[in-house]
């Protein structure tokens, strides 16, 4: 005895993710950028900045420059990814990816007009850390309660990816403002942006493998 029940249907077996190796070209061209806007940056920190106009162009906080748009990039396309991914899917498993979509769209609209920054300058720093901590604490589980109830492959990954992003967004934030209140090099200060706008590109471009991993293939 097996245990079998005559008749009975074999589970089919799990799908395994789909290679997202093609993410590391996307990476290595940030790697690049991101690096040589760091030398710029402690260039200009010590008085040896170039060009007034090549500086503002690979700043690594500048609005428009840049670092922030490829970043802007990596989340547009995590939101195109899951909308093909919503394409294939039926059921509510459609309308879990169309949350995924709904967030890369805003997390690249907000990197790429640098929307937290103007906010923050506008004395709101602790408007924008609390409220982007409670959608993170409230809206993951949610999200990720979802995906499993409606069998969304790939539910937990992508799940963990964005909260990454968001320990990434909200997080490093306060570390390069601590940097900023304990020293004044400029020297420091760079290191710090370039630790806090490389770790959110980092961020951005696993959650894009995630989503590039596990959206459904076609039938």
């Amino acid at each position: 005895m097996t245990g079998e029940v005559w008749g009975a249907r074999p589970s089919p077996p799990a799908e395994r993710p789909r290679p997202a190796r093609w993410v590391l070209a996307p990476a290595s061209v940030g790697g690049l950028l991101f690096t040589v806007a760091l030398l710029v940056e402690v260039r200009c920190a010590v008085g040896r900045c170039p060009a007034a106009g090549w500086s503002r162009f690979v700043a690594l906080d500048g609005a428009g420059a840049l670092p922030r748009l490829f970043t802007a990039a990596v989340f547009l396309a995590v939101g195109l990814l899951a909308a093909l991914a919503a394409v294939r899917s039926t059921g509510r498993a459609r309308w879990w990816w169309a949350a995924v979509v709904g967030v890369g769209v805003v997390l690249g609209t907000a990197k790429a007009v640098s929307a937290s920054s103007t906010v923050e300058q506008g004395g709101g720093r602790y408007t924008t850390l609390v409220g982007g901590v409670l959608l993170s604490v409230i809206g993951l589980p949610l999200l990720w309660r979802a995906g499993r109830r409606w069998a969304v492959r790939g539910a937990t990954p992508v799940t963990l990816a964005l909260a990454g992003c968001a320990v990434a967004v909200l997080g490093l934030d306060q570390v390069t403002e601590a940097v900023r209140s304990v020293s004044v090099s400029p020297v420091a200060l760079a290191v710090a942006t370039y630790v806090e706008e490389g770790g959110e590109a980092v961020a951005a471009l696993l959650l894009l493998a995630a989503t590039s991993a596990w959206r459904p293939r076609r039938t």
